[in-house]
């Protein structure tokens, strides 16, 4: 029995992928004019499309560099059952998004041996039954991911060239993060190798919102990029010392990975000009580095410093700082915290001291 699938509009609001997918080539509005019917793969719609391309040869394959969705009238492989799978097998060699077959002369119907070699390869298969111009599909497709493309860039290095002058400038990186999660519209949060958050970025609400639920988040977000987590290492001189990660970003995700790397880059270069610290003063944040001081100070000390002097002066509710402290690696269910106060200048000596001991617990240096 032949299956076939209806082709779904595109979702309102549905987050943009890195190239258009199949099924969103299909819900396009000059597609959907062609009655198009999905009668293979039908479970691989969501692969990304590349390029499209027109080839009737059947030995297209040799052509192709993967991902592209190829469009043919099967006018060369009419009657020659061995050449028309031949045809679908040389494609998913290739690794082809798809195949596009319009109905008409050579092909009134759609052929079995093309739809059942494409189900086995898993290759998407979609027949049209009203062909129209293949020219007009191609326009359409390559100006949308050129377009798409040319956006991801231009945001690219306009976060580059902003971070730099931030950079330059002396900037705390408080505001580099804010910078990067103005332009991601999203929350921003930078962790240690540990997932022990060190700062954060963006709307108060949904920041906390993040770090309520930071462990089971921190486990999931490298593999739920799909989903708009998107995460970038952070490494100097061959060393990976973190992670910045987006979580929710709602844009086209080539574009979320690319405001992430620069992100990442710029950070990376913050560190390295303050000699593996931060350089100039910090002006506070919510759970992020920040906050006066010694210049040199690691992200670990302005991250603790942050959040004792929330907890210290009462400028955040209670309730908000459970959330940030379990994110930094704190135990807080049914747990007392002493508060201690040591005349010492070096805040990382204590806690070296409190790791030691095996005892949880932050220390920073409060002016």
């Amino acid at each position: 029995m032949t299956t076939t699938s209806p082709i779904p509009a595109p979702r309102p609001g549905e987050p943009w992928e890195p190239a258009l997918s199949v099924r969103q080539v299909l819900g396009l509005e000059r597609v959907r004019a062609g009655q198009p019917e999905v009668v293979a793969g039908a479970h691989r719609l969501d692969r990304p499309v590349r390029w499209v391309h027109v080839a009737e040869a059947a030995d297209v394959g040799v052509m192709l560099s993967g991902g592209e969705m190829v469009l043919t009238t099967g006018v060369l492989l009419a009657g020659d059952e061995d050449r028309q799978s031949e045809y679908v097998r040389s494609l998913d060699r290739a690794e082809a998004a798809a195949v596009v077959l319009g109905l008409g002369r050579a092909f009134p119907t759609p052929p079995d041996v093309m739809r059942r070699a494409a189900e086995r390869c898993g290759l998407p298969m979609v027949v049209l039954h009203r062909p129209f111009p293949f020219a007009e599909l191609t326009e359409e497709v390559q100006s949308r991911l050129l377009r798409r493309k040319f956006a991801a860039v231009s945001l690219s290095e306009a976060v580059r060239t902003e971070l730099t002058g931030l950079i330059t400038a002396g900037a705390p990186v408080q505001r580099l993060l804010d910078e990067v999660a103005r332009h991601a519209g999203c929350p921003v949060v930078v962790t240690n190798l540990a997932h022990r958050v060190l700062g954060t970025a963006g709307e108060r609400a949904a920041v906390d919102d993040v770090l309520r639920d930071w462990e089971r988040i921190a486990r999931q977000a490298g593999a739920a990029s799909a989903d708009g987590w998107i995460r970038a290492e952070l490494s100097c001189r061959g060393e990976r010392w973190g992670r910045l990660v987006l979580c929710g970003f709602r844009g086209e995700r080539a574009a979320g990975r690319l405001l992430a790397d620069r992100a990442a880059e710029g950070l990376v270069l913050h560190r390295m000009l303050a000699g593996d610290g931060t350089h100039g003063q910090g002006t506070g944040g919510h759970g992020g580095p920040g906050g006066s001081g010694d210049s040199w100070d690691s992200w670990e000390e302005q991250s603790a410093r942050s959040l004792l002097t929330d907890l210290v002066t009462g400028a955040v509710p209670a309730r908000q700082l459970l959330p940030r402290a379990r994110a930094a690696g704190l135990p807080v269910n049914r747990r007392v915290f002493v508060p201690l106060v040591v005349r010492e200048r070096e805040p990382a000596r204590a806690a070296r001291v409190l790791r030691r001991l095996g005892l949880p617990g932050i220390a920073a240096r409060l002016a």
